[in-house]
Formats: C-alpha cells, sequence, structure tokens
C-alpha cells in the first residue's frame, strides 16, 4: 500500500511540474489587473529591468507563450527568456543550455543583466546530484504523519528523476523519533557516507540541530529558525512552509492593489500572534496603517466580538433594521477607518468570522488570508461562507488532485521540491533570478541561506478555491 501512495504521489507532482504552465496559473501579478500587468500594454514595458523581470515572472506561463510573436525585438528577447525560467526551471542543465542559447541570440538584450557569464553557465550543466542522502525525519510517534508525507514526497521526486537517469544515488532514513539528539544522528548519518543531509523537520529539532554550528556537509534543513545574527552557519540551508513569507506576501498583495488601512483578526496562540506581527510590520513598512487588530480564542463569542470589533451597538442595530427605509443607511454605521480584513484564520473559525463580517457590512471590503483558511481539500458546502476571501497557497494544494493537501499532506510538496533543491544547489547561488517553480512555490534562496516561496493567489468561488 505504501509503495502504491508513493507512485500515485509520483505521477501527480510529475503532472504538476512538467505542465509548468500549472504552477503559475494562479499566481496573478501582484499589482493586479492593472494595464501595466498586460503584456500587451506598453505600460508594462516602461520599468527597470528588475521590475520588467519580476513582472514576467508572475506572468502565467500560457500568456507569455500567446504574447511570444511580437514584433517589438526586446519584448521578444524578454518573453522568451520568462518562458525559458518557466519551462526548465526543474531540470538546471537543460535550463543552462537554453539561457546559453537565449544569450548568443540576444546578445546586447537588458536581460542579460539577470545572467552570470558562460563560464558559470556552462559549470551548470556540469553539475552532479549529492551520491548519498540521508533523511532525518520522525518516521514514528506523534508526528510519524508529517514525516511519512515529507519522504512521500521526496520519493516520488527521486523515482521520477531516476526514470530517466543512470546516476547512482542512495538514499537512507533516520527516524527522529527514535534519537532526539539531532548532532549525535547527523554525525551518524556523515560517519555513513552521507554527503547531502535533509532534514530535520520539526521547528525544535532544527533549532537543536543548527545550534550545533558546524556542518560538514550540505544540509537542508525542513524548517525555519529565527536568525538574529545574520547568514545561517556555512553548509546549513532552510526551507519549508514558512507562515512569515506568507504573511509578507499577504501584505504586499493588499497594499499593492490599492489599500491601505487594514483590521487583523487572528487567534490569540503564539502562532496567530508571531504572524500578525509579521503582516502588521511588513504592511506598515509598506505604508499601510493597522486600524485594530483583534485577538481570538476558543471560548471567545464571536457574535458579540466581531460587531464590537466593528463598533456595532447589536441591540441598536436590530432596532433599525425593522425599519426597511433605514437598511440603505446601516452600512455607514460600523467604524470607517479601514479598506481591507487580513483574516489569519484556520477554516473552521474563518467559517463564522467571516460570515458575521458579511453581516454587519463589512460587504463589500477585501478579505484576504494566508493558506490557513483552506484545508487542502474541496469542501464547497462548508466553504461557501468563504466566497469572496483571497487567499495564497502552495500550487499542489490547487491543483485538485483528489488528495488531502491538509498540514502533513501539504508536506508531500515539501518533500518533493526538498529532492529537487538538494539535486543541485549550486544553481539557486548563481541563478539568482531564475526560481525554481515546484510544488511548494517559486523557490529562490535569500542571502540569509534560506529558501523564499512566492505562493499562487486563488480566490474562493461557490465554496471552491
Amino acid at each position: 500500500m505504501r509503495k502504491t501512495t508513493t507512485l500515485l504521489y509520483c505521477a501527480l507532482l510529475s503532472s504538476l511540474l512538467l505542465t509548468s504552465c500549472s504552477t503559475t496559473h494562479h499566481i496573478q501579478p501582484m499589482s493586479g489587473n492593472t494595464p501595466s500587468s498586460t503584456l500587451g500594454n506598453p505600460e508594462f514595458w516602461q520599468s527597470n529591468t528588475e521590475t520588467t523581470w519580476v513582472k514576467l515572472q508572475q506572468t502565467p506561463l500560457d500568456k507569455l507563450i500567446a504574447s511570444q510573436n511580437t514584433s517589438d525585438a526586446t519584448e521578444a528577447g524578454w518573453i522568451k527568456l520568462a518562458i525559458i525560467s518557466k519551462r526548465y526551471s526543474a531540470d538546471t542543465k537543460q535550463l543552462a543550455r537554453e539561457l546559453l542559447a537565449w544569450r548568443n541570440e540576444y546578445s546586447a538584450h537588458p536581460g542579460n543583466q539577470l545572467l552570470p557569464n558562460d563560464t558559470t553557465l556552462n559549470s551548470l550543466m556540469n553539475n552532479t546530484p549529492p551520491r548519498h542522502v540521508a533523511l532525518l525525519l520522525p518516521l514514528s510517534g506523534k508526528f510519524a504523519s508529517m514525516g511519512n508525507a515529507t519522504r512521500n514526497g521526496f520519493m516520488s521526486a527521486y523515482n521520477q528523476e531516476h526514470a530517466k537517469t543512470t546516476y547512482p544515488q542512495d538514499v537512507a532514513f533516520y527516524d527522529t523519533n527514535s534519537n532526539a539528539n539531532m548532532t549525535a544522528l547527523y554525525q551518524e548519518a556523515v560517519s555513513k557516507g552521507a554527503d547531502m543531509v535533509i532534514g530535520p523537520l520539526t521547528k525544535d529539532d532544527v533549532k537543536q540541530l543548527t545550534s550545533q554550528g558546524s556542518f560538514t556537509v550540505p544540509t537542508l534543513a525542513l524548517n525555519y529558525t529565527d536568525i538574529w545574527y545574520g547568514s545561517l552557519p556555512k553548509n546549513l540551508y532552510q526551507f519549508g512552509l514558512s507562515p512569515n513569507d506568507e504573511a509578507k506576501q499577504v501584505a504586499d498583495k493588499a497594499r499593492e492593489s490599492g489599500h491601505t488601512h487594514a483590521i487583523i483578526i487572528a487567534p490569540q496562540t503564539e502562532w496567530g500572534q508571531s504572524v500578525a506581527k509579521t503582516l502588521s510590520s511588513r504592511w506598515e513598512s509598506d505604508g499601510g496603517k493597522v486600524a485594530d487588530t483583534y485577538f481570538f480564542t476558543p471560548k471567545s463569542n464571536l457574535s458579540n466580538d466581531i460587531p464590537a470589533l466593528l463598533h456595532i451597538n447589536t441591540k441598536e442595530d436590530r432596532e433599525k433594521t425593522r425599519d426597511q427605509d433605514s437598511k440603505a443607511e446601516l452600512a455607514q454605521q460600523r467604524r470607517q477607518d479601514f479598506d481591507v480584513v487580513f483574516l489569519l484564520a484556520p477554516p473552521q473559525s474563518a467559517r463564522q468570522i467571516v460570515p458575521l463580517l458579511r453581516f454587519y457590512y463589512v460587504d463589500k471590503t477585501a478579505i484576504y488570508s494566508t493558506s490557513v483558511i483552506y484545508s487542502g481539500t474541496p469542501q464547497p458546502q462548508k466553504d461557501m461562507d468563504l466566497n469572496g476571501v483571497t487567499f495564497c497557497e502552495i500550487p499542489w494544494s490547487l491543483a485538485r488532485y483528489g488528495i488531502s493537501s491538509d498540514s502533513a499532506g501539504r508536506l508531500v510538496a515539501v518533500g518533493h521540491d526538498a529532492y529537487l533543491i538538494s539535486s543541485d544547489l549550486a544553481r539557486f547561488v548563481v541563478l539568482q533570478q531564475f526560481p525554481l517553480y515546484g510544488a511548494t512555490g517559486a523557490i529562490t534562496l535569500t542571502p540569509q541561506n534560506q529558501f523564499y516561496r512566492r505562493l499562487a493567489w486563488t480566490q474562493f468561488h461557490n465554496g471552491q478555491a
């Protein structure tokens, strides 16, 4: 059964990456549906090199292909470069070949500023994956479902790659639940020949391993730690589903869509406070204002708290609603100092909060969220109450394969992309402007050796994402 499941994940994730436009169909331009986000509009091209490239990265592959026959040579070169970036992102060797060919054709094009020199590009074609890979994952105990989902995703990518190559590669798994000493487990893996270590998975285990400070082989931790001193230790990288990265993208999306004043709603938990703080900080750094922040708990009376948050007296409101002629004025009685709501709530809470917001006249105000609002599995009847909410999500969850993409299911995508990252770390260093369009998003490497994912954007319609 386990082998069958792994093969199924392999087939599905293979389909996701082979039809690479599916990883970008849902990614909307961060500036929204403005004229400058349309390839056919001259405003699109009236930017500097960096801005033009960002907009092209956020343009779906099918739209790039449809526009590639433009008569303008510079625009044609940009579009072709963007198509190459998306189409070959998961095949570094072919990507390097295509970039060399593109440079030969467009030697005077401004896009050359994004490329390393020919020597570096040629070197990418000679890189080989690690020979012995060790994965440190919780394969038993309370985190076993998370560890096994990650393993399934990793093996799906491994099987996909080894179906088309003869390069020898050994994979060994170490159960972090059986040995809680991450340093000892790491050293054991290295002593047995590992030249690449992936894991551990949980935040506590990553924190423990990071504290050892010295890494003899490239190591890809599958979670994040707070960095106060700059970059991570040499040879240590971090990759995972960072809610703080999502919060920043939510703030950017709303700000660039023209919103200026926000209300934040989040759970009164360590996670909720941390993500709300990150979102608020990013929002204010972008020039936005936070009108109010509301934290709820399982014991919160949302029916009372939401109208109170909106400065509505429910008793007076009930009296006014008896007068049909007053209904046009009711929407004006709530507070008017916000034009967007950031809702950092899991599905069960969000399904209560959104209807209350709509009932109390927040029916024409944009609501944005992170992936926390989506269960990962289509549930139209339950999610009808979330219609109109815009949120970011990993492409794997939006592919609608009929397989759960909850917190454990999403780790299938993490495992898959971890394999792709580990196969060629060098490409992320020398091709910083060319993301890997993976199952978890468009992946790039930050100067702090942390991998950053640009997610897809979607909206609930008829109870479906």
